[in-house]
């Protein structure tokens, strides 16, 4: 059974808790933070430390890490986080539910989470530290780039392409062979038919460019 750290103790990780604690593979033996957040404490019983003192509670040969943040400043805060946490040591383990249906023969990036009913068909690709929720499909040869945010339902269509640290909302959709620039928001219900540039924002009524970049609207709107 492979021990876990949980990189995050908020929303995130109290779901991806609940799968992991009826996973056989896994024993859940901590969570860790940026030091400022460990005071807002734990979701579970297992203990939270800051990120300066886990190598001291939690040897990185004694433990994996699987990346439990959000997607906060448009998943910068998770690749930090992720980048921090190898530069420790830590081996980021990259977690498959036993109902996610992967048909790629592509290795998944590592430390990358593919939640229950997701689908990988044939020659996708999954970059690291990409977070895949349920119900999720990567069509045949599509390429999702690291430290990227799928949320549940999102369909990556055939030979699609979706830029590093993109976020893909709820039920959207990137159409045949099209490319999401890096550091794009992708609303919930959105439909892409054509390739976007870097840093923007697709909403779902008509897909059309938001007026501000993908950086103005995470500090003024949360995501």
């Amino acid at each position: 059974m492979q021990k876990i750290i949980l990189a995050g103790n908020a929303v995130t990780a109290h779901i991806l808790y609940g799968y992991l604690e009826d996973d056989a593979r896994y024993a859940i033996i901590g969570c860790v933070v940026d030091d400022a957040y460990v005071e807002s404490g734990s979701f579970t019983a297992v203990p939270c430390v800051g990120l300066s003192s886990v190598v001291e509670r939690f040897p990185p040969s004694d433990a994996r890490v699987i990346m439990a943040a959000g997607y906060d400043q448009v998943n910068a805060v998770r690749q930090s986080m992720f980048e921090r946490l190898k530069a420790l040591g830590y081996i980021m383990e990259t977690y498959v539910h036993p109902k996610a249906n992967v048909l790629t023969k592509s290795p998944l990036g590592e430390g990358s989470l593919v939640m229950p009913g997701a689908l990988l068909e044939p020659g996708a690709t999954v970059g690291a530290d990409c977070l895949i929720w349920g119900n999720v499909v990567v069509a045949h040869d599509a390429v999702v780039e690291d430290h990227c945010w799928l949320a549940a339902g999102a369909v990556i269509s055939g030979m699609a392409r979706v830029g590093r640290r993109s976020f893909v909302g709820v039920n959207a959709t990137i159409a045949n062979k099209v490319e999401v620039g890096e550091c794009n928001i992708v609303g919930g219900a959105a439909f892409i038919s054509k390739c976007t540039k870097p840093n923007a924002v697709h909403l779902a009524r008509s897909g059309e460019p938001f007026r501000c970049t993908a950086e103005e609207y995470a500090k003024y709107f949360g995501v």
